[in-house]
């Protein structure tokens, strides 16, 4: 049977990446994984940079961790890119590490192979880490070349790429994660043993959980599918419901679990949000929860189920036609 380190690597090796199982580091969570990095690369007031918009859970790490947090932004313009201007902007000397989320919760934007080999050269010139979050990377709406498939064999700069089975199969109640450690060879060794001394530490992953990761890769392929069918027919479905003469208009995404709607600004996101929950009975995110910079946009799940996806999405588009 293999080991959960030995799972791991197969799951890459299916990607068609070599991951030694030694460059493996299991956590409880991706969480955990972060507050990790954090503790390796970082002394109290360090600082290190995150994209914007963004999920808020940053901010709740980088606390916990004594850790500051620069922003760098991401530019939309039809698609979304990493702002490498905004990204050497936000670094100082006390700058530690970037982090990438591939592909971004909640715009859904790929990382794209001269995005990373930009943001791999600013680690080398500045002396940084690169920390990236794959564990939405299973859920892309269809194919794109330009894309990397991941940074787990990224051999450019000291990179810590994180992923779990919290997405992959589900399943967050089971408390696996890990990082995939890899970069020059030297630098990826220092931080391998420190790494093991600071898991050792704690002893957050329980044995029964590493002995079911096999076959909880196995079931997780089934329920990767599942997801993967019902984002993308609901994207599928918002995209047919937007007519030319809608007041709404969805943003360009490429995967994850999430659509970004941008309404008319004679309201705030946040009073859309309010109005459709009150009025018609539509929970959605107004864009301030992950930051973002237009006021007016709204983040929409898409995990409904089809049915109930489609008639909210008709409420809400037929609701900001008459109310905006």
């Amino acid at each position: 049977m293999l080991s959960a380190r030995e799972a791991v690597s197969s799951y890459y090796r299916d990607k068609g990446l070599e991951v030694s199982p030694a460059n493996i580091i299991l956590t409880a969570s991706t969480s955990e994984a972060y507050s990790m990095v954090f503790k390796l690369l970082c002394e109290p007031g360090d600082e290190v940079v995150v994209p914007v918009p963004s999920y808020p859970l940053f901010e709740f790490l980088a606390q916990l961790n004594d850790v500051v947090l620069r922003p760098y932004l991401l530019r939309y313009d039809g698609e979304w890119h990493v702002d490498m201007t905004s990204v050497e902007q936000s670094l100082s000397a006390r700058t530690r590490a970037i982090v990438v989320v591939n592909p971004h919760n909640p715009t859904g934007m790929f990382l794209k192979k001269p995005e990373l080999i930009a943001l791999s050269a600013a680690c080398i010139q500045s002396g940084l880490a690169l920390v990236v979050d794959e564990v939405f990377a299973d859920y892309s709406f269809g194919d794109d070349g330009s894309r990397i498939v991941s940074t787990s064999n990224n051999s450019d700069v000291l990179t810590f790429t994180l992923n779990g089975i919290s997405k992959l199969a589900g399943l967050p109640q089971m408390k696996l994660g890990w990082m995939a450690v890899s970069g020059p060879a030297d630098q990826r060794g220092e931080a391998l043993s420190r790494l093991e001394i600071v898991a050792d530490a704690y002893l957050s992953v329980n044995t029964p959980v590493q002995v079911a990761l096999p076959k909880l890769f196995e079931i997780g392929a089934g329920i990767r599918r599942s997801v993967r069918d019902r984002t993308s027919a609901n994207m599928a479905t918002l995209q047919q419901l937007i007519s030319s003469d809608s007041k709404c208009s969805a943003l360009h995404s490429e995967g994850g679990w999430y659509a970004i709607l941008r309404a008319p600004q004679t309201r705030t996101g946040e009073e859309w949000a309010l109005a459709l929950l009150r009025d018609v009975s539509v929970f959605v995110h107004p864009g301030y929860f992950f930051e973002f910079q237009q006021d007016n946009v709204l983040v929409l799940s898409l995990l409904t189920p089809a049915r109930e996806f489609e008639d909210s999405m008709t409420a809400l588009l037929d609701y900001v036609q008459v109310h905006s």
